[in-house]
């Protein structure tokens, strides 16, 4: 390095007599630095006890987890059938604390004829403390395959409560050798609604004695609008002109009985099971015969053979359903039997 880069270092004076530099001696003596460390002891003892608190309060919230988790947990753990079972029960668990209600068959599958249990289903059913059935032979897996998946399961069938008709037109379900050839589609007329509902009212106060005040001022309310819906079913009645009508299969014939309706004829004998020519002919002539308004066809089935059958016979072919699929909302079975009235008020009273 060239000597004319290089710069000198300033001279270092040793500090007085007295160690250091006296003014900064009493900054150090007299400024806040000494009040700082005179505080140390007392904070280190206040942040130690700060943190016990901490730790301890740290520990019954960690004790408290496990039974705030289990407070969530529903006591009673409710397993439907299908769609409008699902409804029923829906309305009346409501909003009743530590219950929950789930559907086994999803929304849009149907009436569970000749239905298979799944592995999942088997699930649901073994989690389940009460299981609310239709009943009447509509869920033919009740018993045996639902006591294995839960030997401790209550199975309640609201049915039950229903005065039951037998099949009608030759319909054959799958014979069901508890309750014979009776037709078990009995949630289609409001009036046996009604009763289902109450059926799981009681169901659900059994299971659950706590929430039997919640269970009975839901079901009340729910009742109060069913009953609105039959008598607005009664007031059409009233007015009807043509009484015959033909149906797809026999899932109407409770809701007729209630209209004083005759079903003359069926398009299908068994779900499933279409009409052979010969059959389409002979329902042809029974329509002629009995002058039927209209035939009726559901939106879980193709219409193509209803159609068919309507077109040559000369009538109008409408749709019903039978709320066995459809919307999951609290109002779901009212708004689509409404939706019935409308479409008979139209054909049957000639507007």
């Amino acid at each position: 390095m060239r000597p004319d880069r290089i710069v000198p270092a300033e001279t270092v004076r040793p500090d007085r007599a007295g160690g250091g530099d006296p003014q900064g001696a009493r900054v150090f003596r007299d400024g806040p630095f000494p009040r700082i460390l005179r505080l140390l002891p007392g904070l280190r003892k206040r942040r130690e006890g700060a943190m016990r608190r901490a730790s301890a309060l740290l520990g019954l919230l960690l004790l408290a987890v496990p039974h705030a988790t289990a407070a969530k947990e529903p006591e009673l753990r409710v397993l439907t059938s299908f769609l409008p079972i699902y409804l029923f029960a829906q309305n009346v668990a409501g909003d009743a604390p530590g219950i929950s209600v789930e559907m086994m068959l999803p929304a849009a599958l149907g009436c569970p004829h000749d239905y298979a249990l799944t592995p999942g289903d088997m699930r649901k059913i073994a989690a389940a403390d009460l299981f609310l059935a239709n009943g009447l032979g509509m869920e033919h897996f009740l018993g045996a395959p639902v006591r294995r998946a839960n030997p401790g399961i209550r199975v309640v069938e609201t049915a039950a409560a229903v005065t039951p008709l037998r099949e009608s037109g030759g319909h054959r379900d799958r014979p069901d050798p508890a309750h014979g050839d009776v037709n078990p589609h009995t949630w289609v007329s409001p009036r046996n609604a009604i009763l289902q509902v109450r059926a799981v009212e009681k169901a659900l106060a059994e299971a659950s004695p706590g929430n039997a005040p919640v269970f009975r001022r839901n079901a009340e309310a729910y009742v109060a609008r069913l009953d609105a819906l039959v008598r607005e079913f009664d007031a059409a009645a009233g007015v009807f002109r043509n009484r015959n009508i033909i149906v797809f299969h026999n899932v109407f014939d409770y809701l007729a009985r209630d209209l004083g309706l005759t079903v003359v004829g069926h398009i299908e004998k068994s779900p499933g099971q279409g009409p052979s020519a010969g059959e389409i002919q002979a329902l042809v002539r029974r329509i002629r015969e009995t002058r039927a308004a209209a035939v009726f066809a559901e939106p879980q089935y193709s219409s193509r053979l209803a159609e068919a059958v309507a077109r040559e016979a000369g009538i109008p072919v409408r749709m019903l359903d039978p709320v066995a699929t459809g919307s999951l909302s609290l109002t779901g079975y009212e708004d689509a039997m409404r939706s019935n009235l409308a479409v008979l008020t139209e054909v049957l009273s000639g507007r």
